[in-house]
């Protein structure tokens, strides 16, 4: 059954919902048409690569330093062998996905459904839904999920004992060749072959029944998540999935 009703948002967090920008500002009421709880189910394998700030600051120090020299291959991500590591989403405590990627494959999915004329559910995508957290559960590997204590633990490690102890974990380091310019370089991701994201969202607009929210996430299955995505700028057929969603 769908329940209509109220709620105050603040800039950053809300009762029902995460405000992320373009979305209303502090003290402003926004009416909740419906709630939904969804699970997106991989359907190909993904690859994770988070842009870490601090870790790009970590590795261009270890990289530099002197006693590193002999040990550092440049453009090569098994040095140091840790690299893979700041390519993990994660709240501190466990490897998730932000609710903003979940929201570009929405993006995706509503710029491919019209709504009237020759306008889409593009915008609506963005400005009618929110989430209640910034990070979603996400799982693995038959329901297991990957504690950033375990993944610091290996940073010792050789790569190659960090791969074998991932394997030992349920998932497993992709290395791939890429051409960046003229040189070959060795990128590395964490790469999980099964996995699923759960999550609760509120929709704040009539214009976006549930039968159309069900039918963006079928578009947004298609983009995927992460790297090497089908709607990324260099494409590739990584992070797609489909959906389980139903009222709540």
């Amino acid at each position: 059954m769908v329940s209509l009703g109220a709620a105050s948002v603040w800039r950053g967090s809300a009762r029902w919902g995460m405000v992320a920008n373009g979305h209303p500002f502090f003290g402003e009421t926004v009416m909740i048409v419906y709630r939904a709880r969804f699970e997106l189910l991989g359907s190909m394998p993904l690859l994770m690569h988070r842009d870490d700030i601090e870790g790009s600051d970590e590795l261009k120090a270890w990289r530099q330093s002197p006693e590193n020299k002999n040990v550092s291959v440049p453009g090569d991500d098994r040095s140091p062998g840790w690299t893979w590591q700041t390519y993990l989403y994660n709240d501190g405590v466990n490897v998730t996905i932000p609710q903003e990627n979940v929201m570009g494959a929405l993006l995706y999915g509503g710029a491919q459904l019209i709504l009237k004329k020759s306008k889409t559910y593009k915008e609506l995508s963005q400005s009618a839904i929110f989430m209640a957290t910034e990070h979603l559960e996400f799982t693995f590997d038959g329901g297991k999920q990957l504690a950033m204590a375990d993944v610091v633990a290996m940073k010792n490690m050789p790569f190659a004992k960090q791969a074998e102890e991932c394997k030992r974990l349920g998932f497993r380091l992709f290395a791939k060749r890429a051409k960046i310019g003229q040189a070959k370089h060795v990128r590395v991701r964490p790469r999980f072959e099964s996995w699923s994201v759960r999550g609760e969202l509120e929709v704040t607009s009539p214009d976006l029944p549930f039968e159309k929210l069900r039918e963006i996430l079928g578009f947004a299955g298609r983009a995927g998540l992460c790297d090497w995505r089908p709607s990324s700028k260099r494409p590739g057929p990584y992070g797609m999935f489909t959906s389980n969603i139903s009222l709540i």
